[in-house]
């Protein structure tokens, strides 16, 4: 079947604005190979027509991405019944797989976690991919995410795992980054020292987690020296079982994903 666009966006909202500034700049589509149906949104997106009519979305396009809020969804169901789309890509919090394809019972169906930063193309992302789906619709999905950050493959059952670290995650880190810059203006450094500090230190110590081979554990060790200053903080943290706490928090926000995914 011959197709008008290659992907249609159903949404042009923030992720999916960033999503396909993501696609145009890593050359994966072209401007025209691309559309967007938004009600709220006009002209363009990174050159991407945007339109307000849902079934060339659905008809005319190889792969739709469903990037809207679940209840906008289930509000145009009805239109979607007889449309022939065959592959989805789904980056709707908590709507599984099986809700989609029983609305759309032709499609083959991608679900995907994405996070925040992929607005600055540091994104994180967990695909969940249909059994049945094709090794080209996975590897054009992989490709789509990778292009504002970075991708990997996981069951739609750790869906809500992925949710409370990567997509959630941000929020705990601005939380530390937060109460760092705060911990510097107390011990008498300006907003704006404390903060290039703390960010550039979050940074270095990404890069070096990411290029070490050792464990973590010997890494904390290596920054502390007995008697020494970091090791204050260190064992401040650990009196307060930290390391505990963030874990509760985790699991909390996992089970509240799963409640709201049923």
């Amino acid at each position: 079947m011959e197709y008008r666009y290659k992907l249609g966006f159903l949404g042009a909202g923030n992720m999916a604005k960033a999503i396909a500034n993501g696609i145009i700049k890593s050359n994966i589509l072209k401007a025209d190979e691309v559309v967007m149906s938004d009600p709220f949104v006009t002209g363009n997106v990174a050159g991407i027509k945007v339109i307000n009519d849902n079934k060339v979305i659905f008809n005319d396009c190889e792969y739709v991405l469903l990037a809207v809020k679940p209840q906008i969804f289930n509000q145009i169901v009805d239109e979607l019944k007889e449309t022939k789309v065959k592959n989805v890509i789904s980056i709707m919090a908590g709507v599984k797989m099986a809700k989609i394809k029983n609305i759309l019972p032709n499609a083959q169906v991608i679900r995907i976690m994405p996070n925040l930063p992929a607005s600055v193309g540091a994104g994180m992302a967990g695909i969940a991919k249909d059994n049945n789906a094709s090794k080209e619709a996975n590897e054009f999905t992989k490709a789509i995410f990778d292009s504002v950050g970075k991708a990997i493959f996981v069951n739609e059952s750790d869906l809500d795992a992925v949710t409370a670290i990567s997509g959630s995650g941000p929020a705990y880190v601005y939380y530390f980054i937060q109460s760092m810059i705060k911990g510097g203006i107390k011990n008498g450094l300006s907003e704006e020292a404390a903060k290039e500090l703390t960010l550039q230190t979050f940074v270095g110590a990404v890069e070096m987690v990411k290029h070490s081979n050792d464990d973590l554990d010997t890494m904390i060790d290596r920054v502390c020296s007995k008697g020494g200053t970091t090791i204050q903080a260190i064992d401040t943290f650990r009196s307060y079982d930290l390391d505990d706490k963030i874990i509760e928090g985790i699991d909390k926000c996992r089970i509240r994903s799963e409640e709201l995914s049923k």
